[in-house]
């Protein structure tokens, strides 16, 4: 490999690290250090704005298209595939590059500019197939094949850019601060997901008329992108990376990677294994709920909610309208989430290598007081993720009876409670499980809004007392909010992406019995959301999507069923 000229060698003393050859030191513009936490980490609310904006709108833009449900419940494949494969892989190639303005920047950048790019054309889908060809069953069939290949673009290069951001903060920060940037990262996630259905929730034509586009898709379809470039572009200009200028070709590639976590997998650990089977079970329930759960409550309105049927006042914007009232339900969502993963940790006792999640006890005060008072009664963290499991499924199962857009916000909302735990048990469980299993080395694993897991870590080729290096993050999602510091050896990553494989697949099999329940129950068009020839909508009868959520919640009493055995047989 050719490395930089002599005289750019000159501006900045290098470093040999055992295999690799470094030139510069990291660093963060900022005159303070929260100043520079937010502007590290601020990238990730564009990002999880981005992912806000395809859970809560991609679904009823699909069906106003003139997609059915069943092939539209088979498009979110894409989100799993695309979680499961392009983040490793683009986390080895960004650990490979060479560039002079680093190893994570020029991807994050290339990657935006991806996104930003494919969601102008997905937004402007019809007009563009509209000027090539008339209108007709080609032009909209045209249309939803240009559609669903810009939402693959987007699934792909989100994920590309939100691995490359959360390895930044890993490379960039020494080991010291590690939690402290998670810390940060968690909140500006959680900011960026409200953002995202916040945004949804608003008329945004009643703001900016039609400056920004003729229908609240269109709007926010520029929003996202802006604000994705606006927080992608701060961090990459406050931050100073590292530059690599050789590194030793150690077989650490994608293909060895995967060969790796391939024959790991049939040698797991117990508990590691039986976490997996619980996050299985527990995956296929959440799945219909983070794909449909807008698009539950606009059909609530449409079908069922008489009283609350005259907010639908566009009927050329059929859309925007009906999603308003589904983004309120998630943005009140991910508020009670949100407060949930504050104040669990206060009540809940976790695992002691969960030291993001220890709350320290106030000297003095009320708090102080009653958290004394039940200290001696604080359920471990594994049984109230139980009852979390228990509470999502009744939600899910009444969401059959709903007939009422503030009944069904309530459920959607009250969700919350059970997600923070599904974004805070496993990994302070699984962390706990492989500090037992091993010696400590700093080490990362969270999770993100579209449900993937990913592991950051120190590099093993590096001086510990240098800023870490990290090695390919796994898959992330949606979400906002958890971190947690565990201890591990080389292994770690290979649990972790493991975990990630049990992560994706059951959103697959989800995808598949979504398929099923559409093809029998609806089979046809979606009459809320067609913009072609009108629908009547059924005002009565099973929902199919309420049926889809109902099976979730089964498929989650199965998990409640895994981790109580895994409580009763877990042993240190």
């Amino acid at each position: 490999m050719s490395s930089p000229s002599t005289e750019f060698q000159n501006l900045i003393p290098h470093v040999t690290i055992m295999s690799s050859t470094w030139l510069g030191t990291p660093s963060i513009w900022g005159p303070s250090e929260s100043v520079k936490m937010i502007l590290l980490t601020i990238c990730l609310t564009g990002v999880q704005l981005v992912w806000g904006i395809e859970m809560a709108y991609f679904t009823p833009y699909l069906l106003s298209l003139g997609l059915t449900k069943s092939r539209m419940s088979l498009v979110w494949n894409v989100g799993p595939i695309s979680g499961m494969i392009c983040q490793p892989v683009v986390g080895v190639i960004a650990d490979r590059s060479l560039s002079r303005w680093g190893r994570r920047r020029p991807t994050i950048i290339i990657g935006s500019l991806s996104v930003v790019v494919a969601l102008l054309v997905l937004g402007w889908a019809r007009e563009i197939v509209g000027v090539f060809i008339p209108s007709g069953d080609a032009a909209t069939t045209i249309t939803i094949i240009l559609a669903v290949f810009m939402i693959y673009v987007v699934d792909f290069a989100i994920n590309a850019v939100q691995a490359c951001c959360r390895a930044l903060i890993v490379d960039t920060l020494p080991v010291a601060q590690q939690q402290h940037g998670s810390a940060w990262a968690s909140r500006l996630i959680a900011v960026g997901n409200i953002m995202g259905y916040f945004a949804g929730m608003v008329d945004l034509r009643g703001i900016f008329g039609n400056m920004l586009g003729d229908t609240q898709f269109k709007q926010l379809i520029v929003i996202s992108a802006f604000s994705l470039l606006l927080c992608v572009g701060i961090t990459c200009a406050s931050v100073t990376e590292r530059v690599l200028l050789t590194r030793k070709d150690t077989n650490s590639g994608v293909l060895h990677m995967f060969l790796v976590i391939w024959n790991t997998l049939f040698h797991l650990p117990r508990n590691i294994w039986a976490i997996c089977i619980v996050l299985f079970w527990a995956w296929v329930g959440w799945f219909p709920f983070q794909v449909y759960s807008t698009t539950f409550v606009g059909e609530v309105l449409k079908r069922y909610d008489i009283g609350r049927q005259h907010e639908v006042t566009e009927p050329e914007d059929k859309v925007g309208d009906i999603t308003r009232v589904g983004s309120m339900a998630l943005v009140l969502f991910s508020c009670v989430s949100l407060i949930a993963s504050v104040a669990l940790p206060w009540v809940v006792e976790s695992p002691s290598s969960d030291e993001l999640h220890k709350k320290p006890v106030p000297p003095r005060g009320v708090l102080a007081t009653f958290l004394k008072k039940i200290e001696p009664y604080k359920p471990d963290l594994s049984s109230v993720w139980v009852w979390g499991h228990i509470s999502f499924a009744c939600l899910m199962f009444l969401t059959l009876f709903a007939a009422s857009v503030s009944f069904a916000t309530f459920l959607v909302a009250l969700s919350g409670v059970a997600w923070a735990l599904m974004t805070w048990a496993p990994f302070s469980i699984v962390g706990e499980e492989i500090q037992r299993l091993s010696g400590d080395v700093c080490s990362r694993s969270r999770l993100n809004a579209n449900g993937h897991y990913e592991q950051l870590a120190v590099d093993e080729d590096e001086d510990p007392d240098m800023t870490p290096n990290s090695v390919p993050p796994f898959p992330t999602s949606d979400l906002e909010a958890a971190g947690n510091s565990v201890s591990t050896n080389e292994l770690s990553g290979v649990y972790l992406g493991i975990l990630n494989i049990f992560s994706c697949l059951p959103q697959m099999v989800g995808s598949f019995i979504s398929f099923v329940v559409f093809s029998i129950l609806e089979p046809g068009k979606s009459p809320e959301f067609s913009d072609g020839d009108p629908i009547e909508a059924p005002k009565g009868g099973v929902n199919a999507i309420a049926v889809c959520l109902g099976i979730g919640g089964v498929c989650t009493l199965v998990a409640a069923h895994y981790t109580v055995k895994f409580k009763v047989n877990y042993q240190y």
